[in-house]
């Protein structure tokens, strides 16, 4: 599943919202669904395309590197 934080009126940076959501899956438990979540944010993915390593894994600790479409882990 890929999540494309986008620009909006009156709320914070794409940025800032994606950190958030990554702030909060690392406080959820392993709950084990066996697919996989990654995110980035519009002017980004916009810049340097799908294809390129633009892509965060959700939960997969701090400061992980941004991975290329092909790059994301498998669902199980």
């Amino acid at each position: 599943m890929l999540f494309v934080f986008a620009p909006a009126p009156r709320h914070t940076a794409p940025a800032a919202r994606e950190a958030a959501f990554h702030e909060r899956a690392r406080r959820v438990g392993s709950v084990n669904y066996q697919l996989t979540v990654a995110t980035t944010v519009l002017p980004r993915l916009t810049r340097d395309g799908a294809r390129a390593p633009v892509w965060q894994v959700v939960g997969n600790g701090h400061g992980e590197e941004r991975r290329a479409l092909a790059a994301l882990p498998k669902a199980r």
